[in-house]
């Protein structure tokens, strides 16, 4: 199934855009709404998301349907749109490239709002990727991962490796993070400080939030 292209971006009068940059797709990224960036900064943290596109064609079989965001997800597409409709829509032969019929997932205001804390945590730790991923080299990274095989904080991290710039080393961290080698379940519940605790993920192979 080959991936879908954005569509162009439709603007309402006084209609607020919003433009971020991607560090999963390494391009920017416009978005409409605020749900679509609170849906956005979830898909661009979870590191079983391989990737993206925002405004997905569904090609000219589907006039009026329409989705916010194509993702693949564990090796497996999904159509997703904001909504407060509990059940998926039904969008035949939504993906171009198969024939089987497929289903644009409802995502509501109440499902976001579960992952509050998260996305908030993400929206402060997305900037740090943004300007400074490039500049971790392999053997850092590999050497900040290998740290966490015990669990530890931020703090204590930027205290192992004070010889570097401590934001460096902090970037390096969340880009384990976003990677999902390494994982922090009090991001999901805490907001996030420089006391919170990240370990390694206990298979190195595998993605996980």
């Amino acid at each position: 199934m080959s991936q879908p292209e954005p569509l162009p971006v439709s603007r309402l009068p006084k209609q607020t855009l919003h433009h971020v940059w991607s560090p999963k797709l390494q391009r920017p990224v416009v978005l409409t709404s605020r749900g679509q960036v609170r849906l956005w900064v979830m898909l661009e943290a979870n590191p079983t998301v391989a990737t993206y596109c925002e405004r997905p064609g569904l090609g000219s079989d589907h006039h009026g349907v329409s989705a916010d965001f194509w993702v693949l997800r564990d090796g497996r597409p999904q159509w997703l749109t904001l909504g407060e409709q509990s059940e998926p829509v039904p969008a035949e032969n939504a993906s171009v490239s198969t024939s089987s019929s497929t289903f644009i997932q409802m995502i509501s205001t109440a499902d976001l709002d579960q992952f509050r804390v998260w996305i908030q945590n993400w929206m402060s730790l997305l900037p740090y990727l943004n300007a400074g991923k490039r500049l971790i080299d392999a053997a850092l990274a590999n050497a900040v991962i290998g740290f966490f095989e015990r669990e530890a904080s931020f703090v204590e991290l930027e205290q192992h490796f004070a010889q570097y710039d401590p934001v460096l080393i902090r970037t390096a961290a969340i880009a384990g993070l976003h990677s999902g080698h390494l994982l922090s379940p009090e991001l999901v519940a805490l907001p996030w400080t420089l006391q919170t605790r990240i370990q390694r993920h206990p298979d190195s192979n595998h993605h996980a939030t």
